[in-house]
Formats: structure tokens, sequence, C-alpha cells
């Protein structure tokens, strides 16, 4: 009974916290980018139940039970815990906001075999860092940070930035500043291609790049093959938590191309799907208060155990 107590607290502490990760999924769903926690549930290790010291109990290969050796009854579960919360990096859908500094990552890649010769989903981030100099290229590939969040903005020194501040890096790791090397401001009127590659528009406009006027460098994008390495750090940025660095991304790669794209003026909205989170709040809901009836009914019968012992020895 008293581990019945225990057993049920653990799966409310289990739900509070699989309800909190679903609470935060829908606070995001108009966050740009952002990709929804699954949480994972597991259970504790079972425990092995036996009888010792009982003549009386069950037998030992058909004889009574004499010497007291142990006779196992089967084992017992303790209940479950939320291990872990992890991102699900599919991809949002895609909606135009006519903002040229605003850029949609689409990309469906063919996995690759994994370690475990499994196939390994691949997907394509934004290279961003913190950067004391931007002026100066980025010597550490621990300090980058993946994101898929493309409201990019330009800061007072012409930098192009993420809403929380990260320098947007380019295929050198250096932060991308929308000047070109004479100095004269690009502006509003730079042009991203499906490649990441950055242009000045053509006679057209902003819808057709003049190809004689690139500026050198293209985005930063980086090919994580296994993004379940990713570790989240805030709601849309991500550092990379398994062995080496995520390679970077050559657009000209035949193995990819075809598989990826990068469109200016849209962004990526969250993958969040706020009807089914919504049902698995409330089903979340139904088993923390179902785990709650079982401690109120369990505390009830230790109770009447209580008195009903105190009034017979009375």
């Amino acid at each position: 009974m008293i581990r019945g107590l225990y057993t049920a607290a653990s799966g409310m502490l289990a739900m509070q916290r699989r309800q909190e990760a679903l609470a935060n999924n829908l606070a995001n769903v108009n966050t740009p980018g952002y990709k929804a926690d699954e949480g994972v549930l597991r259970a504790f290790p079972e425990q092995l139940l036996s009888r010792i010291r009982d003549p009386e109990g069950p037998t030992v290969d058909g004889l009574p039970n004499f010497t007291g050796q142990p006779v196992p009854i089967g084992t017992l579960h303790t209940g479950v815990y939320m291990s872990e919360a992890l991102p699900i990096f599919t991809q949002g859908d895609i909606i135009e906001t006519k903002n040229p500094y605003d850029l949609a990552l689409m990309d469906n890649l063919p996995p690759v075999e994994g370690e475990d010769g499994r196939p390994v989903k691949r997907s394509l981030f934004f290279g961003i860092a913190r950067m004391d100099d931007p002026a100066q290229p980025l010597t550490d590939p621990a300090q980058i940070r993946y994101t898929r969040n493309g409201n990019f903005n330009v800061n007072a020194d012409g930098y192009l930035v993420t809403p929380d501040g990260y320098y947007v890096l380019d295929n050198q790791n250096r932060a991308i500043r929308l000047n070109d090397p004479q100095g004269i401001s690009t502006g509003d009127r730079v042009v991203f291609n499906e490649r990441g590659e950055l242009f000045l528009p053509g006679p057209a406009g902003l819808d057709e790049a003049d190809p004689t006027q690139q500026l050198g460098y293209s985005l930063g994008l980086k090919l994580v093959t296994d993004p379940n390495q990713l570790i989240r750090e805030g709601n849309n940025v991500f550092r990379w938590g398994g062995q080496g660095q995520p390679a970077d991304l050559d657009p000209y790669d035949p193995a990819v191309q075809g598989f990826f794209g990068v469109k200016q003026g849209w962004v990526e909205r969250s993958n969040v799907d706020s009807t089914k989170t919504m049902t698995d709040m409330m089903a979340v809901l139904r088993a923390y208060e179902a785990n709650q009836r079982v401690i109120t009914t369990l505390d009830g019968t230790l109770d009447k155990a209580v008195n009903e012992v105190g009034r017979v020895n009375g």
C-alpha cells in the first residue's frame, strides 16, 4: 500500500513535467522555426518480490519451504518518470512575409546510414553565434549555435542578426554584414538565391539576382546528420552535443541538389500542432487526476487501518 503511494506520486510528477512541456509548445505555436518538444516517459526499474522464511508459502521444487530459501513471487513496477524532452525536427509550414531579411529553409534531404546501421534523417540549420568582435572570423567552432528561425533583421552596425542578438554566419563562419567590399550599403536590396548565395538585385528587381554583382559569400548553412544530438538552449537555439561538429553544406554537391532550398521573404512556422497539443494536455490532466484519486483512496484506507487498530487496542 505504501509502495502504491510512491508509484502514484511519481506518476503525478511525470504528468506535471509533461504538461509543462506541452504548455511550452502551445505558447510557442506562433514562434518562427520553433521545434516542438516530445516528453519521453520511462519506467523505473522493476523490483523482484520474494517470500522468505515462510514454510507455509509457495513450495520449492515441489517441497515445503522449510529452509527459508527465497521464493520469487513476481516483479513490481514502481512508477514512471519523464526522463527528457526531445525536440521533433520535422519542418514547419512556411508563410510569406515579404520581408527581405526573412529566410525559410526548405529541406527534404535523403537519409543516410547511421552508426547502428539504421537510416538517419538529416536537417539543415542556420549557423549563428555570439561574437565580441563581429569584424573578426569565428575561430572556435564550438561557439556556433544552430537555429531554424529565419526571422532575421539588421542591427545598427549593418550585421544580419537573429531576434535574440546572435550574428548570422556565412560559409566562412564570419558575421554577415550587408555591405559590399566598397562600402556600398545593400540594405533591403540584398538578394538570397535558393542556394543561400548573396547578390545585388538585377534589372528586374529583387526577384532576379544579378550574377555579375555577387557579394562573394553565402549563408553558413549547417548540415546536421543526426539532429537528436542537438541540445536546446532557449526556445529556438541549439548547440551541438555530439562528436566533432556538423559539416558546412556544399550547395553544389550533387547529393543534396534538389533536396533543399532557401526562400527569401518567407519564414518557417512552428511545427506545433495546436489541436493535437491541446488534446494531449487534456489526456495528461486526466492521467494526473487518476493518480491523484489513487493517492486519496490509499490514504483513506491507511486512515481506516490506523483507526481500527487504535479502536481494537483501546
